[in-house]
């Protein structure tokens, strides 16, 4: 049996003062209607409910109940509306971390505009260019660039960025300019230390292959 129906269906019956008239308000049968009542009364091991062929009356132990039923699903629908309400305005403290450098071009702004619409939202920040595990040290969500890192996290593009190989004309001009990847075996290569796979660098021609 569940019980909040039971006593949602119970509450309209005494209500509408009819099985026919709750079943019709519930959208459901008048023998559903009088089962969640027969099985409620059964669970409390108590009548509930006066059945004649002209009319419902309720009990004196029907009359207690009835009166905590109303007050818990109005409680129930309070609650649910108080949650709805905090889901709709964004409040707490989101806890977020992302590479330093997007962080101060990019989020800095973006949170500092997003703030002025939702003054109750705090934003604690970690500006790091290492891969941080999101869910074992406690943040809500990240802003990678690159690979997501675990195919347990939920990943969603907002953006692109690329990266592109230079070198000083200095450097160049002292020892000579690549032709093609394979050149850069000979050459003292600058990698970015945080990715994951920093010792390979991928290519695209003007074809995207």
């Amino acid at each position: 049996m569940d019980r909040l129906v039971a006593l949602t269906v119970f509450a309209k019956v005494v209500e509408q003062g009819s099985f026919a008239r709750a079943a019709e308000r519930l959208g459901l049968s008048p023998s559903a209607v009088s089962r969640h009542v027969a099985d409620l009364e059964a669970h409390l091991g108590a009548r509930l409910l006066n059945r004649t062929t002209r009319r419902l009356s309720l009990t004196e132990s029907g009359q207690a109940f009835h009166e905590r039923t109303v007050q818990l699903l109005a409680d129930l629908e309070e609650a649910e509306a108080a949650v709805t309400a905090h889901a709709l305005a964004p409040r707490g403290t989101l806890r977020l971390t992302c590479p330093i450098t997007f962080g101060e071009r990019h989020l800095a702004p973006a949170i500092a505009a997003f703030a002025a619409d939702h003054p109750q939202l705090a934003f604690e920040v970690d500006l790091s260019d290492r891969t941080v595990d999101i869910v074992e040290e406690g943040y809500d969500l990240a802003v990678r660039i690159g690979a997501v890192g675990s195919a347990a996290l939920i990943a969603r593009p907002i953006g692109r960025t690329q990266l592109v190989c230079c070198a000083a004309p200095a450097y160049v001009a002292r020892r000579g300019a690549p032709a093609v990847p394979e050149d850069l075996a000979r050459h003292a290569c600058l990698a970015y230390a945080y990715l994951a796979d920093r010792g390979l660098w991928r290519f695209t021609d003007a074809q995207g292959e």
